[in-house]
């Protein structure tokens, strides 16, 4: 399974929490003591929230966290008051960096550890089930991206102004209310 973190605070550079502490996500990622897999190699990535765009940044990549060069680097560089860390174990879906975490839409990141049993016999209805609105900005293929999606019609401002009906409501296919 994949692993996590989120911060909240005052603002500290990415590697205080990632790399620092001496059970850090990046130490977890390849030296993991309790879960199903002893490694999160399958990928990484981090969001953060800055001072000059409402709309959060990402670094993702395909290759392990521990030895990311670039990672530390950026790491060390950016400062942040709030951001999501993600390391990945893949669950079934290739290990390409369109499936790394953390998954965006507009100024929300998401991030998620655990599967959906019977996915692959599931994909296509939950895949359906996206907003026709939202899903060109599906990515990759994991079921936590779909979920992702899923759970995005139901946010204030997810919505483009046509989804909504005169009542203020609108179907959950993203259509017009007629």
């Amino acid at each position: 399974m994949c692993r996590w973190l989120a911060y909240s605070g005052r603002s500290v550079p990415l590697e205080a929490v990632l790399f620092q502490p001496e059970h850090s996500l990046i130490d977890q990622s390849l030296n993991s003591r309790l879960g199903h897999t002893t490694t999160n190699g399958d990928g990484f990535g981090v969001g953060w929230y800055g001072r000059h765009s409402e709309v959060p940044f990402r670094y993702r990549c395909l290759h392990p966290a521990w030895s990311d060069t670039n990672l530390r680097e950026t790491a060390r560089a950016v400062r942040a008051p709030l951001f999501l860390a993600h390391v990945r174990a893949a669950t079934g879906t290739p290990t390409q960096e369109t499936n790394c975490h953390p998954f965006r839409f507009g100024r929300w990141l998401f991030v998620h550890n655990g599967l959906i049993r019977e996915y692959p016999l599931l994909r296509r209805d939950l895949m359906m089930a996206v907003a026709p609105h939202l899903f060109r900005w599906i990515e990759g293929s994991t079921d936590s991206e779909v979920m992702f999606f899923l759970a995005a019609d139901f946010w204030p401002g997810a919505r483009p102004a046509w989804c909504t009906g005169a009542d203020g409501g609108a179907d959950r296919g993203g259509r017009p209310s007629l």
